[in-house]
């Protein structure tokens, strides 16, 4: 028997970006062996603690709301560990995407491993926890130190999270990957019922780097095209857009704002195809700018055929150019306002924008295009094994 494990701090499946990456990299490492260990989060109830399909089994850890977020990690990693030492004379490789997955595989000398870094908790975690001491983000740095200089490949979705890989961590850079987010081309598309007229969409996670304030505010500037509507389509649960409610009637624009969540692909893909606009608004902030990142959205909405309209960052401008998407300065509302106005005042230019988007996507970021790349590094990865 010839084991993969896949390991990742985050509940799977779910209606976050992120399950959308790790199912397209668990779909590749089962082919490499004849058993895939996944071992994740539970989340809730309404997931099975344990799970088997095909060559895949998966093992969730309930995640106990009563233990925070340190207690959490730390009872995932021990619980991770007992579970691969029970088969770790079969297991090939280990990929992980967190420090908390990959303390348990990294100790296993025999073990190959791939740490995918798709983010760094240090960087990440002080947005959701803003007072964490210095000293603790230092335990986690050596942490992340650690387990970047014990795995034998680390690959990332952004050219901008490589080099900040290369500058702040002494890690072998010639083993550093990258491999971007991909997509798959939607059959068809069917216009949702219910949806509004004349709109533009944004759709994902509502993190504060996302830029969603930006956004709203935006809209303000807009209050003369009477049909348009914002449509917002949630990757999590609706009430974690409270705060930004507050907002939205602080500037007088509830009659704008249509909300939805936790869509599943193929509806969300069909409010992306029918709307003027995608929008990803992100923030010039470190976790965008510093560490990186791959927006999935934008990936998505080219292959919806849907005009973009992002900030100007290097995480975006790594995926599209002036000439397939319409770019704002980041921050600022009124200048997303300013592309927001062309697009609906210049139908036409955004036909071409999203065109020239669709070509791109079908030629560099597609799944299988990416997945190809992953499957060398496999194939090497075993083939130093055997």
């Amino acid at each position: 028997m010839k084991r993969n494990i896949y390991a990742t701090y985050d509940v799977f499946p779910s209606s976050k970006g992120a399950a959308t990456h790790i199912k397209e990299m668990i779909l590749e490492s089962s082919k490499h062996c004849d058993e895939l260990q996944l071992f994740c989060l539970r989340g809730s109830n309404e997931l099975p603690p344990v799970q088997v399909e095909g060559n895949i089994y998966s093992k969730r850890y309930f995640n106990e709301e009563k233990l925070n977020y340190l207690q959490k990690a730390s009872l995932f990693s021990k619980q991770l560990f007992i579970d691969i030492q029970k088969h770790k004379e079969t297991i090939q490789i280990g990929h992980f995407r967190d420090i908390w997955s990959g303390m348990g595989l990294t100790t296993e000398p025999s073990i190959k491993t791939i740490f995918e870094v798709n983010a760094l908790t240090s960087i990440e975690l002080p947005y959701r926890y803003p007072n964490l001491t210095p000293s603790f983000l230092e335990k986690l740095r050596s942490l992340e130190t650690n387990c970047l200089k014990k795995a034998d490949v680390i690959i990332t979705p952004s050219g901008v999270t490589k080099k900040y890989l290369e500058n702040n961590f002494e890690v072998n850079t010639e083993k550093i990957k990258v491999i971007p987010n991909g997509t798959h081309i939607p059959e068809r598309f069917q216009r949702p019922v219910d949806a509004p007229k004349e709109y533009i969409i944004y759709f994902g996670a509502i993190q504060n780097w996302q830029g969603i304030d930006t956004l709203l505010k935006a809209i303000t500037y807009l209050k003369d095209f009477k049909d348009l509507k914002l449509l917002i389509c949630l990757s999590v649960k609706e009430k974690a857009f409270k705060p930004f409610k507050k907002l939205i009637e602080k500037l007088g624009i509830t009659d704008k704002i249509i909300l939805k969540s936790k869509l599943k692909k193929e509806e969300l893909y069909n409010y992306v195809h029918f709307a003027k606009a995608s929008i990803a608004p992100l923030k010039a902030c470190d976790r965008n700018v510093v560490q990186g990142c791959c927006p999935l959205k934008i990936i998505e909405t080219m292959a919806c055929k849907t005009p973009v309209i992002a900030s100007k960052l290097p995480v975006v401008t790594d995926l599209v150019s002036d000439e397939e998407a319409l770019l704002f300065e980041p921050d600022r509302e009124q200048d997303l306002a300013r592309c927001i106005r062309f697009i609906l005042d210049n139908p036409e230019r955004g036909n071409e924008y999203a065109k020239n988007a669709f070509t791109k996507v079908k030629s560099e970021f597609l799944w299988d295009i990416q997945t190809k790349k992953l499957e060398k590094i496999y194939k090497e990865l075993i083939k130093q094994n055997e």
